[in-house]
């Protein structure tokens, strides 16, 4: 008897320790995204018409928006995009939000940056698309706000001493051309900014060059040496044509007294040429890679995220975020080190170079001569484009 009851007490024991697993009430905790139309961005402004004066300090337009919620408690982060009117948003310019921050503002002077940079007109009105992207931790679970349209209008910020023509070759009995048309390619030089042309060009020593806007004759106007005095290592230039003053005026610009590989920076800001020595002409590779303790990855093998975009035959880019101070290096293949790499010539000064400069091949064939590229002071994303024809860098926000 005694068992039995021991038996029934332990069945009712085990009865109910499966209940009580099989009615556990313990609340599980799962992300979702947020449901359509509560993720609305603002605008302070639509139609701004920015202004180069104080506008460092000038503000041109805040959004704002209201905290998102997933349905758990974790960090969301916020990504402000922008685009041409006409883009798509598939690789527009994005502006990381300081976390547990609603509102993102541009000043006067970084909204022209940006629009310049998306191909905005200086003084004209022209249309660009801003949405707010949010995201989980490794970029998961993505939402997009609405899309606003803003009519922006930049200004330039850059004073041109001339105009800028849209091509600019070399001319003369220093270069291959010796005079004769049509003008070969490897003589057209390469527009590396919004005020200044460069080329990477073998020069015959004691000859003489002039600057060209096409390829088939004689410019009007041509750009030529301001005076008959000017140096062979760089000088000031004038316009000369038919409608300047004097008319056809100049003279031709002398080459160094030795023949070699030279690299010629035309600038219409100041009206000025450099030429100085380069080691030789650059062949582009068929790839390129950042490498550098200013990169994500540091000296480690670099993957897809710090390879460049080939644009033409001779120009790669690349957005990548950069830590503020530190040096970097351009190579060939996703490796920690190629031959060649691509660096700063021997002796330079790597901060005076932070936001551009000249770059040589630098491998076993020169004993690796040559320094490392210094990121800007100030961490943040940046957009590098290289070009091999004309020997450059540039880097910009």
């Amino acid at each position: 008897m005694t068992n039995n009851i021991f038996k029934w007490i332990l069945a009712l024991f085990t009865v109910g320790l499966i209940v009580v697993s099989c009615t556990d009430n313990t609340p599980a905790y799962i992300a979702t995204l947020p449901a359509d139309g509560t993720f609305t961005l603002h605008a302070s402004d639509t139609t701004i018409a920015l202004s180069s004066t104080n506008a460092g300090s000038t503000n041109a337009v805040t959004f704002s928006w209201d905290s998102l919620t997933y349905g758990v408690s974790t960090p969301v982060t916020y990504t402000l995009q922008v685009d041409t009117l006409n883009g798509t948003f598939s690789n527009p310019i994005e502006e990381s939000v300081i976390t547990n921050s609603y509102t993102f503002s541009y000043s006067d002077s970084i909204l022209n940056l940006r629009a310049l940079k998306l191909n905005l007109k200086a003084g004209q009105p022209e249309k660009l698309k801003v949405r707010l992207k949010s995201s989980l931790a490794y970029n998961q679970m993505v939402a997009y706000s609405n899309v606003i349209t803003l009519t922006v209008t930049p200004y330039t910020s850059t004073v041109l001493k001339y105009a800028m023509p849209t091509a600019l070759y070399l001319q003369g009995s220093a270069v291959a051309s010796n005079w004769g048309y049509p003008v070969p390619d490897a003589q057209k030089m390469v527009q590396i900014d919004d005020h200044r042309f460069a080329l990477l060009v073998s020069l015959t020593g004691g000859g003489s060059y002039d600057f060209i806007t096409t390829a088939s004759s004689w410019g009007d106007p041509a750009y030529r040496a301001a005076t008959s005095s000017e140096a062979a290592s760089g000088g000031n230039f004038i316009p000369s044509g038919s409608t300047t003053t004097p008319a056809w005026g100049g003279s031709d610009i002398p080459a160094p007294a030795t023949s070699g590989v030279y690299q010629v920076i035309v600038d219409f800001t100041t009206g000025t040429y450099t030429v100085t020595a380069a080691p030789g002409l650059l062949s582009a590779p068929s790839a390129l890679y950042i490498v550098g303790d200013a990169t994500p990855l540091g000296w480690a093998a670099p993957d897809a995220t710090q390879k460049f975009t080939q644009i033409d035959a001779n120009t790669f880019a690349l957005k990548v975020y950069l830590t503020g101070g530190k040096t970097y290096a351009l190579i060939t293949a996703a490796s920690t080190w190629t031959d060649p790499a691509f660096i700063l010539p021997a002796g330079s000064a790597a901060s005076s170079f932070t936001s551009g400069g000249e770059i040589i091949a630098s491998g076993a064939a020169n004993n690796w001569a040559g320094v490392n590229m210094q990121s800007p002071s100030t961490s943040g994303t940046y957009t590098i484009t290289a070009n091999f024809k004309s020997g450059t860098f540039i880097v910009s926000q």
